[in-house]
């Protein structure tokens, strides 16, 4: 697939040993959750590379005779707001990993993001900008490590940023969810 992507910085391997690693929630190794499948060095191989779609969206702000610009990201599955500053490092390439639908059509996107940027501004002490007419939409992919294991008898599965090495929260665990029944009704109509 061809278009806008965000550097994929944490390797496969580095994906493994963060889901994997000891730590006092999991007492030091003794109460790890199960992966599906194990590799030969004992870290769990269940790890896979989703590319999740964002908006990225510029909008135009004013604060009596200053204008500036601003960008804001709307995931395209859940609809989560952030502020964007990585524009500049996205890249125009071809990628045959495993690249998720859209949800969210680009108005739904825009509006969400308004909502959010509104919402940032009034939290924020001073002068607040009004937000003005929306300048450009870009469509791009965010790399994401999803790791499957096994909690009693059902898969569950864990969510980490491949750009920073962050954990994700349950909100892009759901987008995912619902990504895959997505493509799985369209794979059946």
């Amino acid at each position: 697939m061809n278009g806008l992507f965000l550097p994929l910085r944490i390797s496969s391997a580095e994906a493994r040993g963060i889901f994997y690693r000891s730590s006092i929630k999991n007492l030091f190794g003794l109460i790890r959750r199960r992966p599906v499948s194990l590799g030969a060095d004992g870290l769990p191989s269940s790890v896979e590379l989703l590319w999740l779609p964002a908006y990225a969206i510029r909008l135009e702000l004013s604060l009596g005779e200053t204008k500036s610009e601003g960008w804001v990201s709307v995931d395209a599955n859940f609809g989560g707001f952030s502020l964007f500053e990585r524009v500049d490092i996205l890249e125009d390439r071809e990628e045959t990993g495993d690249c998720l639908p859209l949800i969210l059509s680009q108005e739904e996107a825009d509006k969400k993001g308004r909502h959010g940027l509104l919402r940032y501004f009034l939290r924020r002490r001073g002068s607040k900008p009004l937000i003005g007419e929306t300048l450009e939409y870009l469509i791009y992919h965010a790399p994401v490590w999803v790791y499957y294991y096994r909690k009693g008898r059902k898969i569950d599965l864990k969510v980490l940023d491949g750009y920073s090495g962050t954990p994700m929260g349950g909100q892009v665990r759901v987008a995912i969810v619902n990504a895959f029944i997505a493509r799985r009704r369209e794979e059946n109509a």
